[in-house]
């Protein structure tokens, strides 16, 4: 008797796991249920736990929108609607099971993403691009040397680059020195670079500066001459700067090799083999 009642008892589970929907239903035109379901298993260990039904969007979608219904371990259910890519119902597939592994990935989320957002990497973001500053100023110099005190002008422009960390330098300056009834003008033209970087939370910028000068002296005694001389500028720089202006500083020594020599009737000058440099400007910001 125990075993006549066992075999009902047999059939009705069978009966039940033959009216059990499916753990997996992939039957949507626009996919390949064997392959979709191959993606999926790779893609999901534990695929089993899961009930997944996958048909057709309704009518007016597109050939390629599928209609989605998961429910999961848990109890709890979602239903969607997605887009495949792809222009093979291989393709469509591959993105399929991609979307459904996503989706079961991020199935304890408060908020559940959007599958196509999830499987897209975040484009990396870049800062704009700006045009670099640049800015132009005017201020005293002020050369000191062994037999000569010069005074005089500068007119400088530069830009900050690479991060502002380099700046490229153009100058142009007049000076001018007399003693004992000698008088030397000078026109200087020069071309450098300067390299440092703007101090963390601070207006100040800092760095060392080269400037190559060409110059043009005239000396004048009783008679007239003048010449062609090099120097070179090598020291410090500072400035301080406001959203439209700054004040630079810089100093340094000027380098006049072979030095320049002048003889009056009365007195002699000499400009080099080095001098001290000390300028001053207050510039324009532009860009």
């Amino acid at each position: 008797m125990a075993l006549l009642r066992f075999v009902p008892s047999l059939a009705s589970l069978a009966a039940l796991a033959l009216l059990a929907p499916p753990a997996l239903d992939l039957r949507a035109a626009a996919i390949d249920p064997v392959a979709a379901e191959a993606g999926l298993r790779s893609r999901v260990p534990a695929l089993d736990d899961w009930q997944i039904t996958v048909r057709d969007a309704p009518p007016g979608a597109s050939t390629s929108e599928v209609q989605l219904e998961l429910r999961g371990p848990d109890g709890r259910s979602q239903r969607r609607q997605l887009v495949l890519e792809g222009t093979t119902p291989e393709d469509r597939s591959r993105d399929l099971a991609a979307s459904l592994a996503l989706i079961i990935t991020h199935w304890d989320d408060p908020q559940p993403q959007d599958p196509r957002a999830a499987a897209t990497p975040p484009t990396p973001t870049t800062a704009p691009a700006t045009s670099p500053r640049g800015w132009l100023g005017l201020g005293p110099r002020l050369e000191l040397g062994r037999s000569l005190l010069e005074g005089g002008l500068d007119v400088q422009g530069g830009a900050w680059l690479l991060r502002e960390h380099l700046q490229p330098l153009a100058s142009l300056g007049w000076s001018a020195s007399a003693s004992a009834g000698i008088s030397l003008h000078t026109l200087r033209l020069g071309l450098g670079l300067a390299a440092g970087a703007p101090l963390p939370r601070s207006r100040m910028w800092l760095g060392a500066h080269a400037l190559a000068h060409g110059a043009w002296t005239t000396a004048n005694d009783r008679r007239n001459a003048s010449t062609w001389a090099s120097s070179s500028e090598l020291g410090a720089l500072m400035q301080i700067r406001w959203p439209r202006w700054q004040v630079g500083v810089r100093t340094g020594v000027d380098l006049a090799l072979p030095p320049l020599k002048v003889k009056g009737d009365h007195a002699r000058l000499q400009r080099g083999p080095a001098q001290f440099v000390l300028a001053v400007q207050i510039g324009l910001i532009f860009g």
